[in-house]
């Protein structure tokens, strides 16, 4: 792996930030960027950005502005995200244009500035985190399974279009993450009984699911490999076998299992 410079989006806690933990260990100079960038022990070689990813008109100057005062990277991870958990008749409006702008627009525009760029550096690689969702839909989180789902198809998109950038589209299954706080109490305050037992499951998946560094470690050994295409991350479960049980199984079939999964 020839990585130089990384730019990682929500690389201050969760995924993002074992992700430019472990860019660091191999000398790469890392950028991360977040919305309220925290203070942390200084590293060398390791450098905070303030960027609001629901704000496009920020998003879309950015990756001039980056490019100008610190060079072209040869890595973009595209991982900052969140859940928003809702019934869909209850789905806030302002809720819904920010999971769109965060999980979606934000970073296709990013790949916009970057890419035409950063395919004039040999070995460059852009890597958009999506989800198992793509596959298996969570219940109440229909933006996120539909924005997950959406990025994956531009990155498989991207493939067909860039001859020599690499694109890795990563399927992540469960972590154990905060990327969906509010979940709580939405589902306590719901008077859907439905609701609560799906959110009663989905935090008993998360609660059991690897820790962050396992997904980071899988990333940075797909690059080392020089892997490229869909790749599948998470727990053993999840990054092996759902895959595969998706390839036989009917629509029908699925959506059965996820209620029943689900007490839906």
């Amino acid at each position: 792996m020839k990585i130089k410079k990384a730019l990682v989006t929500g690389g201050t806690s969760g995924i993002g930030l074992a992700i430019c933990e472990e860019l660091l260990q191999l000398g790469v100079e890392v950028y991360s960027v977040s919305r309220n960038p925290k203070k942390i022990e200084p590293q060398t070689n390791f450098h905070q950005l303030s960027l609001d990813l629901s704000d496009l008109d920020s998003v879309s100057r950015f990756g001039d502005k980056f490019i100008e005062q610190h060079g072209t990277p040869d890595l973009l991870i595209n991982n900052a995200g969140y859940g928003a958990f809702y019934e869909w008749k209850e789905f806030p409006r302002d809720e819904i244009e920010k999971q769109i702008s965060v999980l979606l627009t934000a970073p296709v525009q990013l790949c916009k500035s970057f890419a035409p760029k950063m395919e004039n550096i040999e070995h460059s690689t852009i890597v958009n985190i999506t989800s198992l969702a793509t596959l298996y839909p969570l219940p109440y989180m229909p933006l996120y399974n539909a924005c997950k789902s959406g990025l994956s198809s531009f990155t498989q998109s991207m493939m067909l279009e860039y001859k020599t950038l690499k694109w890795i589209d990563f399927r992540l299954g469960d972590i154990r993450t905060s990327f969906n706080k509010s979940a709580p109490k939405q589902a306590e305050e719901s008077q859907n009984d439905s609701m609560k037992r799906a959110w009663k499951q989905i935090e008993k998946q998360l609660n059991e699911s690897p820790l962050p560094q396992v997904a980071a470690k899988q990333i940075l050994r797909s690059l080392k490999k020089g892997r490229v295409g869909t790749i599948y991350g998470g727990g053993f479960f999840q990054a092996r076998l759902a895959p595969f049980f998706e390839s036989f199984l009917t629509n029908q079939i699925i959506l059965r299992i996820l209620k029943h999964r689900y007490s839906l």
